[in-house]
């Protein structure tokens, strides 16, 4: 099949001009060709589809069912292509056509709405999802989404640029009315259930690695997917976990009802990125990093002041 498809632009735009001027002779001199190539190009275009497009018999001439469907997209297609080089020749492609974004969970309700707003002033559409970050990492690399803003930096591979946004501690998250020893995490899982992330979350990788370091095994009876279900069962009274200051924040510090502290362990962090895919997205990437700074700093950090001002100099980035 020539070109892949049967079709290039060249074939749309003389089938369409054949079919809108109602010959082939008309098509020629309006393109600026002879009849025969116009003659041979639609063969070739019929011949590379299966199926014929035009009704040769009538004057003038007219498309077959298969001609009539295939005119409407031709139509649309090359519509298309004009504007895009009009765009091109006139420097005018400084709002992109679509930017599809994938964030962690955490950050999407700390930062999404807002977000959205910045991204509305420099796209014509968009999309945004959250999820699991190393589902992220793949839809960047696959071209699935442009932009990530994850704890996954695909520091492995090359062709991206990366944009620091924030730089947590994990911290102990207990039931609030937990008054017992905090220092020894071997004996508090003795006392109440570890509740653990799934191990497909990269959060809860980084954890189970943390763990494995300080030669911690601790009973993994608990495994939960998001946030709000980890820290929905601590502060049921079911159990502890160790999480993030942006986790504690999108689970809402008002009214969760847990005691947060230091992790009794060697420090462990988290660092959330914007990734995209470099040169392909002018400075938008750079932009919306900084503006996920500006806004993590307005509305973050004062949540953490009032009810964990200890955390406040933990956090980097802002």
């Amino acid at each position: 099949m020539r070109h892949g498809f049967g079709f290039d632009l060249r074939s749309m735009e003389i089938f369409v001009e054949t079919l809108e001027r109602g010959s082939q002779t008309a098509a020629a001199r309006h393109l600026g060709v002879k009849q025969s190539s116009i003659s041979q190009s639609l063969a070739n275009l019929e011949e590379a589809l299966g199926v014929i497009l035009l009704d040769r018999h009538s004057r003038p001439l007219e498309p077959t069912g298969a001609g009539r469907f295939f005119y409407d997209r031709a139509k649309r297609l090359l519509d298309e292509a004009r504007t895009t080089r009009r765009e091109l020749q006139a420097g005018a492609f400084g709002q992109l056509h679509q930017v599809r974004m994938a964030l962690v969970d955490s950050l999407a309700t700390a930062v999404g709405q807002p977000l959205l707003e910045v991204i509305r002033r420099h796209t014509a559409d968009y999309t945004l999802t959250t999820g699991l970050s190393h589902m992220h990492g793949h839809a960047l690399l696959t071209r699935h989404v442009d932009i990530i803003l994850s704890d996954d930096r695909l520091e492995s591979y090359d062709g991206l640029e990366r944009h620091p946004v924030l730089g947590e501690p994990f911290v102990l998250v207990l039931p609030a009315d937990w008054n017992g020893p905090v220092d020894n995490l071997r004996w508090l899982a003795r006392q109440l259930d570890f509740v653990r992330y799934t191990p497909q979350a990269l959060i809860g990788q980084a954890i189970e690695r943390h763990l494995r370091l300080n030669q911690l095994e601790l009973p993994g009876r608990l495994h939960l997917d998001n946030t709000y279900a980890v820290l929905s069962l601590v502060a049921g009274g079911a159990g502890w976990t160790i999480t993030t200051p942006l986790c504690l924040y999108q689970a809402g510090l008002d009214h969760l009802g847990v005691r947060a502290v230091p992790l009794p362990l060697a420090p462990l962090r988290r660092d959330v990125t914007l990734v995209a895919r470099r040169d392909e997205l002018g400075g938008l990437p750079a932009r919306l990093a900084r503006d996920s700074r500006r806004l993590l700093e307005g509305r973050f950090l004062g949540e953490l002041q009032r009810h964990l001002p200890w955390v406040v100099p933990e956090i980097q980035g802002l």
